[in-house]
């Protein structure tokens, strides 16, 4: 689940470094997300649609919040709502993660509190880029 977690909205088809950025969220993952806020079961804040898939085993979609700038690059917090065919119920899956912008790279946080690396997706270094990019908080 945890590369499933990873790979979501962060590993698309190939992807242009300059061009890409997130769709608006759809009407179904917007009241999905209200719905598992509600109930507690995703954390109550301000979530940013990244990506989400939809096939015949598997309805999927993240979300990026809490963009903070280090000396590395940009931490955030990353959410996976996922739902198996045939399960009503929703599954969350909330992680830290970071983009290290000169590397153009990904690493998620272990349990362990280690950074790990993410590797594996054509399209990473676009999102990097476009995660890299956002605007410092207020």
């Amino acid at each position: 689940m945890s590369t499933l977690a990873l790979g979501l909205a962060l590993g698309s088809p190939a992807a242009n470094a300059e061009d890409w950025s997130p769709s608006p969220e759809p009407p179904f993952w917007s009241q999905t997300r209200q719905t598992l806020m509600g109930s507690g079961q995703l954390t109550q804040r301000t979530w940013l649609f990244m990506e989400a898939m939809d096939s015949p085993s598997l309805k999927a979609g993240e979300y990026l919040s809490n963009p903070a700038r280090t000396s590395l690059g940009v931490e955030f917090d990353a959410a996976v709502l996922m739902q198996r065919q045939g399960q009503d119920a929703w599954k969350v899956r909330e992680l830290r993660m970071r983009a290290l912008c000169n590397q153009q790279r990904l690493q998620r946080s272990s349990a362990q509190g280690q950074w790990l690396d993410y590797v594996g997706r054509q399209d990473t270094s676009a999102k990097v880029h476009w995660i890299c990019a956002l605007p410092a908080p207020d």
